[in-house]
C-alpha cells in the first residue's frame, strides 16, 4: 500500500506581512520573479512564509513568476481588492465553501479541528493558519461567525496561567516523579520538515548561501507534497 503524501498546508505567514507586502510592490514595481531578494531588509521567516503563502493561493509559479491575478490584486484600489482577494480565498480555500463547515455559524473549536484534519497540521500552525484566514476572509467581506471572529490562540502554554501555590512542588509530587521515571515520554509535537526549515532560515548566523540552499529543499519539499496531494485527489 502506498502512503498517501501530506496535504499541503495553506498560508501559515502573518496576514499584516502578506498585505504589506503587496503594497511594496504597488508602491514600487513588480519584479519578474519573486524571491527572497525583494524583501529587502525583512527577515527570512517573513520573506519565506509569504513566498509560500503567494504559492500555495496560486499567486505566482513555482519559480516565482507572478501571476494575472496577483498583478491585479496588486494594481487594484483598496475597495476593487475585495472582490479580487474573495475569489482568490475562496479557490484557495474549497473545503471551507460549501463543503462540511458553515463559515456563518460555525465555533472556533469546530473551524480548527476542521484544520487539523483536512491539513493534517497541529498546534501553532493551526493558529496561523487561522488567523491568516480570519483576516483575509473580514478585509475581502467573506461572512463568518461572531464565533469564529472571536477565535483565541490554543497553543499557548497553561503553565504561565500557574499560580504560585500551583507551583509549589510537595513530597507528594517528589514520589510520583519517582514513579514516573518509569514511564515512556509524552509524545512530543513536530513540526513539518518545511517549517523547521523556514524556522532555521531565521536564525542569525546562517549564511545566505545557506538559506539559499534551505530555500531550495523547502521548494522541493512543497512541490512533492503538491503533486501528491493531486495525485490523491485523482484516485478519489
Amino acid at each position: 500500500m502506498v502512503e498517501k503524501s501530506k496535504k499541503v498546508s495553506p498560508p501559515y505567514a502573518t496576514f499584516g506581512s502578506f498585505l504589506s507586502f503587496i503594497n511594496k510592490l504597488r508602491d514600487t514595481t513588480v519584479p519578474n520573479r519573486i524571491d527572497p531578494s525583494v524583501f529587502g531588509n525583512a527577515s527570512g521567516s517573513i520573506s519565506y512564509s509569504v513566498i509560500a503563502a503567494l504559492k500555495y493561493l496560486r499567486l505566482i509559479d513555482e519559480n516565482g513568476v507572478p501571476q494575472k491575478d496577483f498583478l491585479d490584486l496588486i494594481q487594484a484600489t483598496e475597495e476593487d481588492r475585495k472582490p479580487l482577494l474573495r475569489s482568490i480565498v475562496q479557490r484557495g480555500y474549497p473545503s471551507l465553501f460549501g463543503g462540511p463547515i458553515d463559515l456563518k455559524t460555525t465555533s472556533a473549536g469546530q473551524f480548527d479541528e476542521h484544520i487539523r484534519k483536512e491539513f493534517e497540521v497541529q498546534g501553532s500552525t493551526v493558529d496561523k493558519i487561522a488567523t491568516f484566514f480570519i483576516s483575509a476572509a473580514k478585509l475581502s467581506d467573506i461572512e463568518i461567525s461572531p464565533h469564529l471572529q472571536a477565535r483565541k490562540p490554543t497553543s499557548s502554554s497553561s503553565s504561565s496561567k500557574k499560580s504560585t501555590k500551583q507551583r509549589r512542588r510537595t513530597a507528594d509530587d517528589v514520589v510520583d516523579e519517582g514513579r514516573a521515571e518509569n514511564r515512556p515520554p509524552p509524545r512530543q509535537e513536530v513540526k513539518a520538515l518545511e517549517y523547521q526549515l523556514i524556522d532555521l532560515m531565521s536564525e542569525p548566523d546562517v549564511e545566505e548561501d545557506v538559506k539559499q540552499s534551505i530555500w531550495s529543499l523547502v521548494q522541493y519539499l512543497t512541490a512533492r507534497k503538491a503533486k501528491g496531494a493531486g495525485n490523491d485527489r485523482e484516485s478519489d
